[in-house]
């Protein structure tokens, strides 16, 4: 009877570690979804478009993939796998009288640090057009230049921003250097070529590559 009350005795003990445990297990696995949730709203706040996608090396897969060229010859590979929205969007400048413009904004990832890449047409892109070449320009920027109703929304220019994440510094800005677009059954084509200012010592001097979007 002794030994059987203690065998019983030590059986309630295992289940009891083996019920605690399994509360362990559970109780962290909570913690850690709580705290990865909290960690992506945390780094995703300000940090426009959607996260880039697709994983490993920069391909022809990848809808957005550019090329970030440094002074002493380097280069970086920064893309995203899915193709990012670049809808035409109403100007907000009141005496624009509603001019559309073309947006796109997108995080992309890269071997080292992610990036997020702003483009924005001084008009709205029509749903079917052929090539063209706008210039680039970081005046596109300014509300006060950006087409007018007298212009009949034709395009002339294009601003290219480029900012680093991980961790977070000045962006670039294309200088000089030119967009050539074009857009039909529903997604825009684009492919940049153009120099780089702004950000710190030994920011990249010259971006190209291409995008496909969907418009």
């Amino acid at each position: 009877m002794i030994g059987s009350t203690s065998q019983r005795a030590s059986g309630g003990r295992r289940r009891l570690w083996i019920a605690l445990a399994v509360v362990f297990v559970v109780l962290a696995g909570l913690i850690a979804g709580v705290g990865w949730a909290a960690w992506w709203v945390f780094d995703n706040i300000g940090a426009p478009g959607p996260a880039a996608t697709g994983s490993g090396p920069c391909s022809s897969a990848d809808a957005v993939n550019l090329q970030l060229v440094f002074a002493d010859g380097h280069t970086i590979q920064i893309c995203t796998r899915d193709r990012p929205s670049c809808p035409n969007q109403t100007n907000p400048n009141p005496n624009m009288n509603g001019t559309p413009q073309f947006n796109m904004s997108n995080q992309l990832r890269s071997s080292s640090r992610r990036y997020i890449l702003f483009v924005r047409f001084d008009a709205g892109l029509p749903a079917d057009a052929s090539d063209q070449s706008l210039r680039l320009d970081p005046q596109v920027a300014n509300s006060g230049l950006l087409a007018s109703p007298t212009s009949e929304g034709r395009l002339t220019s294009a601003e290219v921003q480029i900012t680093p994440r991980d961790p977070d510094s000045d962006g670039y800005t294309a200088a000089t250097g030119s967009l050539v677009v074009s857009s039909s059954h529903g997604q825009a084509r684009g492919r940049i070529e153009g120099s780089l200012s702004g950000g710190a010592s030994g920011s990249p001097v010259r971006v190209t590559g291409s995008f496909v979007c969907n418009h």
